[in-house]
């Protein structure tokens, strides 16, 4: 203490200091000029605080990583919150507790509280970052569940003009699904999954359903043919032309290359060694763990002894230009086609690409050619003139005979004029009996020529009569469905319409017909 009391009397007393402007100009009262620096006077650190930064001088942070010293003052701090307006800046890589000083510790805590809250104020990027390692460490949270969600939200508030930031923390939120072994749903729309799940569609391209096949190639594609001139006018064919394509040019690949069409586009999948929160302050623990993870079909990961592995398509993870350029080359063909107004430089694929694009539009075209021809329009409005037509043409058709005489004749003369046959005159002793003529009973004036049997008859009367018509057609020992289809058939040529109504389980007579019903039973 004599040494600091001599060193302060020598330089109040130094002559040449005192006559300096410093001192000249100013009237001091009577305290110390310089002060010893437990005179001089701090603002309150809280005790929490205090305590916190106490753990950092402990035996056993002198051996531990920082890592561990993050993670064990985390968990401390973990239910403080403070109330503070920080309105500085802090840029830290890879900051933590150690390196900010109360105040910007102060600042922390505070922006920590309103964010828990529900509140997202604007905070320093390292701010941001440190609370993101909380949650890959399960600081402050009940669920690991919990963690990815918070993750998630400080990517969309925070993120939005910060792809490095959003990139970051999407990373860590699939890691911390790995890590926890979570239900990958979790993460499923982060662009790295977006993508994994579209690239797992185009391999299985001969099982995934067009629409999902579409889907995946739009999402991989490099080529935006989403705003094509000849995509917007006609979205339908080119949909049915990019999946046909693309199917045909991955069945030459499997059947005339080395390598499927997917590994040429995207790269071969790989295993490599990984390190999970990679560029973060993680605290492992559980460093000796084994397991194994699937995050989707072509996405897995092993972990031995701690030790992390990673299979997946390591290519550029972004949308593919080889794929891009078949699109392409794919719209500029379909403009040529139809003489399209606006024209398109084909992509830069090859001869056998751009040959295999060609005949699978050739087979389409003539797909739709032959539909074409043997499409049968009916024209319903028409029906109705048709039907009166047949109706005149069948009256005209049914005309009453006359009854003919049952009476033999009364004279020989008459039975002379009656033809004989030739062997019955050339055989004589022989008497022939004239041959009996048949005899028509009359139908009545409002009978129809009905061709329909007995069974459909009754079958028919339940229906038009409202009865049950379940047990008419048992009586007669026939499936409702069986005489149902038999009437329709029969009945076709005469109204040239089905007459019953199968399409639900219950048949039922049209109404429309139900009075001209009444002549054919």
């Amino acid at each position: 203490m004599s040494d600091v009391k001599d060193i302060l009397d020598s330089i109040l007393s130094d002559e040449k200091l005192l006559g300096s402007r410093a001192f000249r100009d100013k009237v001091y009262t009577d305290q110390p000029i310089i002060k010893r620096a437990s005179q001089i006077k701090t603002s309150g650190t809280p005790q929490k605080i205090k305590e916190m930064k106490a753990l950092a001088y402990t035996p056993e942070a002198y051996w531990k990583t920082s890592a561990w010293l993050f993670y064990t003052q985390g968990k401390f701090m973990e239910d403080y919150t403070d109330v503070y307006d920080f309105g500085g800046e802090l840029v830290k890589f890879y900051p933590t507790y150690r390196d900010l000083d109360t105040e910007q510790l102060c600042g922390y805590f505070s922006w920590r509280r309103q964010v828990r809250e529900g509140v997202f104020p604007y905070a320093p990027k390292s701010f941001i970052y440190m609370h993101a390692y909380e949650m890959i460490n399960g600081i402050g949270i009940d669920s690991p569940e919990s963690g990815i969600k918070r993750l998630r939200q400080l990517a969309a508030v925070y993120g939005a003009d910060d792809p490095e930031l959003t990139r970051h923390l999407n990373r860590w939120a699939v890691d911390l699904c790995v890590y926890e072994e979570l239900d990958p749903a979790l993460v499923s729309d982060i662009p790295e999954l977006v993508y994994d799940h579209a690239l797992v569609k185009l391999t299985e391209w001969e099982t995934t359903p067009d629409e999902e096949l579409f889907s995946a190639i739009s999402t991989l594609c490099g080529y935006p043919f989403e705003r094509s001139r000849y995509y917007i006018s006609d979205p339908d064919g080119f949909r049915e032309a990019a999946v046909r394509v693309f199917r045909s040019i991955s069945a030459f690949f499997r059947s005339h290359r080395k390598n499927p069409l997917c590994e040429k586009l995207f790269g071969r999948r790989t295993e490599m060694n990984c390190k999970l929160f990679e560029l973060a302050v993680f605290y492992d623990r559980q460093p000796s763990r084994s397991t194994d993870y699937e995050l989707d079909p072509i996405h897995t990961y092993t972990c031995r002894n701690g030790v992390w592995r990673c299979s997946r398509y390591y290519g550029n993870r972004t949308r593919n230009q080889q794929l891009g350029e078949m699109m392409r080359t794919l719209d500029c063909q379909l403009r040529e086609r139809c003489d399209f107004r606006y024209k398109l430089r084909p992509g830069e694929v090859s001869k056998t690409i751009t040959d295999l694009i060609k005949k699978e539009l050739d087979a389409l075209e003539a797909e739709k050619n032959r539909k074409k021809a043997m499409n049968i329009e009916i024209d319903l409005s028409k029906i109705a003139g048709i039907r009166a037509a047949a109706d005149v043409t069948r009256d005209k058709l049914i005309v009453d005979e006359e009854p003919e005489s049952c009476a033999a004749p009364d004279t020989a003369a008459d039975r002379g004029n009656e033809a004989v046959p030739q062997d019955a005159a050339a055989s004589p002793g022989k008497t022939l009996s004239p041959a009996p003529e048949p005899v028509t009973e009359p139908a009545p004036d409002n009978a129809a020529a009905s061709p329909l049997t007995a069974n459909e008859k009754v079958f028919l009367q339940a229906l038009l009569s409202g009865g049950d018509w379940a047990s008419a057609a048992r009586e007669v020992g026939e499936m409702p469905s069986l005489l149902a289809d038999s009437i329709n058939e029969k009945l076709f040529d005469f109204f040239g319409d089905t007459v019953i109504d199968c399409s639900a389980d219950v048949p039922g007579i049209i109404e429309d017909y139900a009075d001209e019903l009444q002549e054919y039973v």
